[in-house]
């Protein structure tokens, strides 16, 4: 383990004092005098080497260039050490088996849960997780309004209100998905005439996902002229994507990272948000472990296509 150049003790002050702005209001809010406060923040920066934060009488401390740069990296830093402090059992194993009914979307369970569920199943045998894959739909947040399942994980278009009893965890990229081989050398986006053109796979015929769908193309003046096949199930899409049979419109996330060289986006459309539904906020140790294997998991993934993360707990560091 490196020596860290800091205390913890001195980074929960430069943390409270970059939201608060006060030195007083800091030494309230930890419960220290206002020198503390300013010792532990001349220690911090006589150990680093730099200054953190100017100080002029009569005016609030802000940041430097450093001090901001710094300030991310703390954000980091303090959300690995609750990813680690996650491990800490912190109450005893229930004598009964815990059982939670999820929601979770097709691509976020086949690529990013599935494949570590059984790790959590072995360090938590109390906890037993029954799974409903579910393709997005707009119709998801009525769903999991009925109160039928303890979490939900899922993609929304982005323009789409969120729903009050969800919480926003990031933004994808929407578009039009195809191999890159459809684009036969022209310049991408390809036009959206270009794009009506091409052979199209929608969602089941009649339903109201296919009708959201057509109405997305419209918007952005795609009509397509060619469909070849009509199917729920975002993996076969995806795999026909990656067969070059078709394009879709999909969100990135559903391309298997393997795929995502060659299936590529087209043409852009509205995003996609990543929205995160809990029935019980209580501090149930049980729930709080399957909440943090859900989001870990996705939100920390590099592979994970999100363009904005929007949980202060889960922001993975700059590539």
């Amino acid at each position: 383990m490196p020596n860290f150049p800091f205390t913890i003790r001195q980074l929960e002050v430069f943390s409270d004092l970059c939201t608060t702005r006060s030195f007083r209001r800091t030494a309230e809010n930890l419960g220290v005098s206002q020198a503390s406060v300013s010792s532990q923040m001349k220690a911090l920066e006589t150990q680093l080497g730099l200054t953190l934060l100017t100080r002029s009488p009569g005016r609030r401390p802000s940041l430097t260039i450093e001090g901001r740069a710094f300030l991310d990296d703390l954000r980091v830093f303090e959300s690995a050490g609750k990813v680690l402090s996650a491990h800490r059992r912190n109450a005893p194993v229930p004598s009964e088996p815990v059982r939670f009914k999820l929601l979770v979307g097709q691509g976020l369970w086949d690529d990013f849960i599935r494949p570590r569920l059984d790790q959590f199943l072995i360090d938590h045998p109390h906890i037993s997780l029954d799974f409903d894959s579910q393709p997005p739909d707009q119709r998801v947040p009525r769903v999991l309004e009925e109160g039928r399942h303890d979490f939900g994980l899922l993609h929304v278009r982005a323009h789409l209100p969120v729903a009050p009893h969800m919480r926003s965890l990031a933004l994808l990229r929407g578009g039009v998905y195809g191999h890159r081989d459809l684009a036969w050398g022209q310049p991408i986006p390809l036009a959206p005439q270009t794009i009506a053109q091409l052979p199209f796979i929608l969602p089941r015929a009649g339903s109201l996902t296919e009708r959201e769908t057509l109405a997305m193309l419209e918007k952005y003046d795609i009509r397509p002229r060619n469909v070849v096949c009509h199917s729920p199930y975002f993996d076969v899409i995806a795999a026909m994507l990656d067969r070059g049979i078709a394009v879709a419109s999909f969100t990135q996330a559903l391309i298997p990272p393997a795929m995502r060289a060659h299936v590529i986006q087209l043409y852009p459309l509205d995003d996609w948000r990543l929205v995160w539904f809990r029935k019980n906020h209580d501090n149930d140790p049980c729930r709080n472990e399957v909440e943090a294997f859900l989001l870990r998991n996705v939100l920390l993934d590099p592979h994970y296509p999100a363009i904005e993360i929007h949980h202060p707990d889960y922001i993975r560091p700059a590539a």
